[in-house]
């Protein structure tokens, strides 16, 4: 399992060097962070400890496409559960349930997490593909960003020393991609009014990433949206 752990205007240096210490502590490698707002100086180092060599490699980005690359799956991170049914980009799971899917990636998964001060934006998490959320008291929801990581490596951890055998081979980003494009194709179709359309495709791409579908179901259904979109077609050439 190969974790790229994302920081996003990340505001203390005590927090970056935390978080470089937690990446070694469970055995992972890399972070980035995107437009930080402070210096990678004593402070972080302090608080990485033993994990100086995390942060002697961190990449330093100015946007998300930059943190990004090379990446299979991106998870987004919030403290903010989605109050009403209709407000899809924060629909969560939580980290167990993230952990057991996330053994069956092969490739990149990214953690992004958001600022101190204010997390991450609906913009930025509509860009993941899947949402997770911490429980905690409805008194106070929110976690410190490092403490936030803590939980998560530890789950991801674990479920990678525990990694189930079998045969799975799991759809490539690219795929998933151009399946969510066929069915954004397909609900065109649908005369719905376009904000309700953006909707049900981001609707869709949480179902298919939440799921974690393999390659075979991705070419499945892709074939059928072609299938469709192909008969649509021709009935209008005909007409």
């Amino acid at each position: 399992m190969n974790v790229r752990v994302i920081l996003v205007g990340p505001e203390h240096g005590g927090n970056v060097g935390t978080v470089a210490r937690l990446i070694k502590n469970f055995g992972f490698r890399d972070l980035w962070l995107v437009n930080p707002r402070m210096e990678l100086g004593f402070e972080a180092e302090a608080f990485a400890a033993h994990a100086k060599d995390v942060l002697n490699r961190v990449v330093i980005v100015s946007d998300l496409d930059k943190a990004f690359e090379g990446v299979s799956f991106i998870v987004g991170t919030t403290a903010v559960h989605a109050k009403k049914t209709s407000n899809v980009f924060r629909i969560s799971v939580t980290p167990e349930e993230l952990a057991k899917k996330a053994v069956t990636i092969k490739g990149t998964i990214a953690l992004l997490f958001g600022r101190e001060s204010k997390g991450l934006s609906n913009e930025e998490l509509r860009r993941c593909d899947v949402v997770v959320s911490i429980p905690s008291s409805p008194l106070y929801r929110t976690l410190n960003v490092s403490s936030a990581t803590a939980i998560l490596l530890y789950e991801l951890w674990k479920a990678k020393s525990e990694r189930p055998r079998g045969c799975f081979e799991e759809v490539s980003r690219d795929n998933l991609l151009w399946l969510i494009r066929l069915f954004d194709q397909f609900s065109q179709e649908s005369s719905l009014p376009v904000h309700k359309r953006d909707l049900a495709t981001k609707a869709f791409h949480n179902v298919v990433s939440r799921a974690f579908i393999s390659k075979r179901e991705a070419t499945l259904m892709m074939g059928v949206f072609r299938r469709n979109l192909q008969i649509k077609l021709k009935s209008e050439l005909d007409m």
